[in-house]
């Protein structure tokens, strides 16, 4: 990965100057003159036949692209002058739950500046709920825990951010954190916010590698615990201190570093639709926490898994209406990047109803000044998801994506917004 994905960019596109900012010369001086280590093409072919559809990986505009260079201008700000923070929110099921595919676009991102790492997201325990998640970190806990997600229509708990929440009456409850695993990137944080809510005061505390004790600062009226270090950290531990009869409830883990950079987070709750995130009431006030600069809305599968006569388009727009207004009211000039449904099967053939979903998110892209990266036109089409399951992209049930798969998906993704960038 490394600086591939940009000298494949740099290569074919012939990038040049852009009005008040020379954004060739902002990767000369990243990447050396001319960038001429060798690229990977992102390309796949069964005979004859293009897995990847290049042509179309670009970012769609239906409409006009203002907080398209909102964002653009806060990422100039940062790679020319270290200075802000750019923050993205991806969402939807299990194709970010998985995090395979996101955590490719982070890792991408990350690149982008040796010196710049930015925030790892959001995080949550997902094991506590005997549920996948790519191990990219590890977090341990102890104690006794229940659960639930945001696809429950019946919920005893309050959720945010992340979909899920974890509640504990266990005197002993702890997790422990490992944010990085593996050699590349190396994430680092000097600020923990733990987001949950107690049914009395508890006395929360974290110990680092080298024993050290911190306490945190309680943000009642958003349910937040705040650690603040004076070194930078890549592990900890967290004991919630609870007294016998009281109870916390756990609904995120960030570790933040405060320094400038790129921040990428990602929600993703298998089986997730529209509606399902509706559900979380502290969505809102979570999201105010983050402020993103871009939300990339991969909702949208589950509610296209039914008969295509039962998909109804105008609801799904109403559900989604509802879900940009909540970024909306904390992050106005967010720019709304509306990832179209992958070709997927549905009891033998092929499921048409991603043609209604790619309908409204252009009519959604229209009303919100965003864009869209149709991952349906990239695949090929009805009927794609077979030939990249012939050639190792997809699983064999043609929903969801293999590792391969998902990370190519993920630099197809990067490249296609940052062949915008170059271009503006």
């Amino acid at each position: 990965m490394k600086k591939t994905i940009f000298a494949f960019l740099l290569i074919i596109l012939g990038l040049s100057a852009v009005q008040g900012i020379n954004r060739q010369r902002i990767f000369d001086r990243i990447y050396g003159r001319g960038t001429s280590e060798p690229f990977r093409r992102i390309i796949f072919e069964n005979d004859s036949n293009p897995c990847v559809d290049l042509e179309q990986n670009v970012l769609e505009f239906p409409f006009d692209k203002e907080n398209l260079e909102i964002f653009f201008s806060k990422l100039d700000r940062l790679l020319t002058r270290h200075e802000g923070h750019v923050t993205l929110w991806h969402v939807g099921g299990s194709h970010v739950q998985g995090d395979m595919f996101s955590h490719r676009v982070r890792c991408n991102f990350s690149t982008l500046v040796p010196d710049i790492v930015g925030n790892r997201g959001m995080l949550f325990p997902f094991a506590m709920a005997r549920t996948n998640y790519d191990h990219n970190y590890h977090m341990t806990y102890t104690g006794h825990w229940n659960t639930e997600r945001n696809i429950s229509r019946n919920l005893s708990y309050r959720l945010g951010l992340t979909g899920i929440a974890a509640q504990t009456s266990d005197t002993l409850s702890s997790i422990t954190l490992n944010l990085n695993v593996g050699k590349f990137p190396t994430w680092r944080f000097n600020r923990l916010r733990i987001l949950g809510y107690a049914s009395d005061e508890v006395e929360m505390w974290t110990v680092d590698r080298k024993g050290r004790v911190a306490y945190p600062t309680h943000d009642a009226e958003n349910d937040t615990y705040t650690f603040d270090y004076r070194e930078y950290n890549d592990s900890i531990t967290v004991f919630f201190g609870l007294q016998r009869g009281e109870r916390f409830t756990l609904t995120g883990v960030e570790p933040i570093n405060t320094a400038p950079g790129i921040s990428y987070y990602s929600s993703g709750i298998n089986g997730a639709a529209a509606g399902s995130w509706l559900r979380c009431k502290d969505l809102e006030r979570d999201l105010a926490l983050i402020k993103p600069d871009v939300a990339l809305w991969a909702i949208g599968i589950n509610d296209a898994a039914v008969p295509s006569s039962k998909f109804d388009e105008e609801v799904f727009m109403r559900n989604y209406r509802k879900l940009i207004n909540k970024v909306n009211s904390v992050s106005p000039d967010c720019l709304h990047i509306f990832i179209t449904n992958n070709d997927t099967y549905r009891k033998g053939s092929a499921n048409v109803n991603a043609e209604a979903v790619d309908e409204a998110f252009r009519n959604l892209a229209i009303e919100y000044n965003g864009c869209i990266w149709n991952v349906y036109e990239i695949m090929g089409g009805l009927g794609s998801s077979t030939r990249w399951r012939s050639l190792g992209l997809m699983q064999s049930d043609r929903i969801h994506f293999t590792r391969l798969g998902y990370q190519l998906l993920g630099d197809l993704l990067f490249n296609a917004i940052m062949k915008e960038y170059m271009n503006q």
